[in-house]
């Protein structure tokens, strides 16, 4: 039997076909309809000569057409490239070439950074440039509304795809200047979509809110696809906006949705507006909200502004396809900072430097395997085998596991900064700014901001002459605008251990006692 994502397309038309599969901005589709745009989109592709194992990029917000191309290229046999619109145009070019994709896709609002990005390439061999949204007055990108229009009514067979054949790559900071290229696989999809029916319960007639990018595993597999899999229904937008949120929780009845910590407490502080206004939202359908790092008074607005909901602290990574645990609902308020039990199908243990099972209460690293479970990384041997091992994956989080086999997660081993939902590794950020003539060294951190959780902030030693607005100036033209420190100390040392380690934690110490040289938010 084929493991094709796109296979369970053709079942929901046959036996949900009148229900609606998918809700974005006043437009609906049912389940039919959804199956029937992917099939002429699928035709479209193929006969633009794009098959089995070729790889599209893409680089959008939320639309529909970015899930259909998802869904076509799965049917063909197709990879996915789901790319961050929020990176510069050499980041991003960096990304397109690494995966070597031959198409690319993109919206009116990214169409200059995409095209910016293509002229550091040699782009001529693209087979196509796909406008997922009409973009006005600019040649050369094919509607995909016109691609669909001109090949409706066509059929074409799902590709026969085994459970270690590609589906995604999906790019994730990593601890190189580099991000790492996380290949996921039909089978890896299919076991996740799996899972989460269990865990969450999801029916056919659910509907669930997607608010969550797209090119993240947030968007397109928490749930994301496995809403489908039961034949519900998903209410699409284009960005996170906190009135958008609640208008479609309540107008579509929604059951499930994820947040960001800093998303929930944007959606309480809109809700509190709208109450105080005499406008209150009903928000009575909720039954499940999924979050990660909640604080207990955060868990407590939560409790407010859902109260017939399961609350559920999760902990996932792009390389086990999104959530590997959740907090189930018997302990959402006795085990309350914990990040739950395995999800079905997954092992999670926490383990000594040696790979060996640590005892309950004891801290370790926490690894998983499991068909949920990446197999690595897009040519990236080194980094695969030094993170897939020996059967498991190692996340490089610490973690412990208490006496009922509950995880609650310490600290992250890789110098991950988490900001307001985006993955920004510390050495990345570092090595563009050492890259700067006059800078003798550079350490990155993370500092509590009231808004973004987290924001970098970096230590410099620099050589005479060094001028911080110039320093600011040169990572504003290597990093994302996210990922540019928000402070600056230039210091005349960094601490370190005696083997010359940075010490990281003296850094956060440090920061609240000293002014920065360059500051912004």
């Amino acid at each position: 039997m084929t493991e094709n994502l796109a296979r369970m397309l053709r079942g929901n038309a046959r036996r949900f076909g009148d229900r609606t599969a998918l809700v974005f901005e006043g437009r609906r589709w049912t389940h039919a309809e959804l199956e029937a745009e992917v099939q002429a989109l699928a035709a479209g592709l193929v006969a633009h000569g794009i098959g089995r194992g070729d790889r599209i990029g893409v680089v959008a917000h939320n639309v529909p057409e970015y899930l259909q191309l998802g869904l076509a290229l799965a049917k063909v046999g197709g990879v996915l490239v789901p790319l961050n619109y929020r990176l510069t145009p050499r980041e991003l070019a960096q990304l397109l070439d690494h995966a070597g994709v031959v198409a690319v896709a993109t919206v009116p609002e990214f169409a200059d950074l995409t095209t910016s990005a293509l002229d550091l390439l040699d782009h001529e061999a693209l087979r196509l440039k796909l406008a997922l949204e009409p973009i006005p007055d600019v040649d050369g990108w094919q509607s995909v509304g016109e691609l669909v229009a001109v090949n409706r009514g066509a059929e074409v067979d799902d590709a026969d795809l085994g459970a270690d054949d590609l589906q995604r790559i999906v790019y994730t900071s990593g601890t190189t200047s580099l991000p790492k290229g996380v290949l996921l696989t039909h089978g890896n999809v299919r076991a996740n979509m799996h899972a989460q029916v269990v865990d969450l319960g999801l029916r056919a007639g659910d509907t669930i809110l997607n608010a969550a990018p797209l090119y993240h595993v947030g968007g397109t597999d928490l749930p994301g696809y496995g809403i489908w899999h039961v034949g519900g229904a998903m209410v699409l937008l284009r960005r996170f906006d906190p009135p958008s949120v609640l208008e479609a929780i309540s107008a579509e009845r929604a059951q499930g949705m994820v947040f960001a910590a800093t998303m929930l407490d944007l959606v309480r502080r809109e809700a509190d507006r709208a109450r105080d206004a005499g406008t209150p939202y009903d928000l009575t359908s909720v039954e499940w909200l999924i979050f990660s790092q909640v604080t207990p008074a955060l868990f407590v607005v939560a409790r407010e502004l859902f109260p017939n909901a399961r609350l559920i602290e999760g902990y996932g990574l792009t390389e086990t396809c999104s959530g590997l645990t959740y907090l189930d609902a018997a302990h959402m308020e006795s085990k309350l900072g914990s990040v739950g039990l395995p999800l079905v199908g997954v092992d999670v243990r926490v383990v000594d430097p040696d790979g060996r099972p640590v005892p309950p209460g004891v801290d370790g690293e926490v690894v998983a395997r499991g068909p949920k479970v990446s197999p690595g990384y897009l040519d990236d041997p080194d980094a695969t085998a030094a993170a897939f091992r020996d059967g498991w994956f190692h996340t490089g989080d610490v973690g412990v596991i208490d006496e009922d086999g509950y995880l609650t997660i310490r600290d992250r081993l890789k110098d991950m900064i988490r900001s307001g939902g985006e993955n920004i590794a510390s050495a990345e950020v570092e090595a563009a700014l050492a890259d700067h003539p006059l800078v003798l060294a550079a350490s990155v951190v993370g500092a509590p901001h009231p808004r973004w959780q987290e924001v970098p902030v970096a230590f410099v030693v620099g050589r005479p002459g060094l001028e911080v607005d110039d320093l600011v100036g040169h990572a504003r033209e290597r990093l994302a605008p996210y990922k540019v420190p928000k402070e600056i100390f230039v210091v005349s040392d960094l601490p370190t251990n005696p083997s010359g380690k940075v010490l990281k934690r003296d850094l956060r110490a440090l920061r609240p006692q000293l002014t920065p040289s360059w500051s912004y938010d």
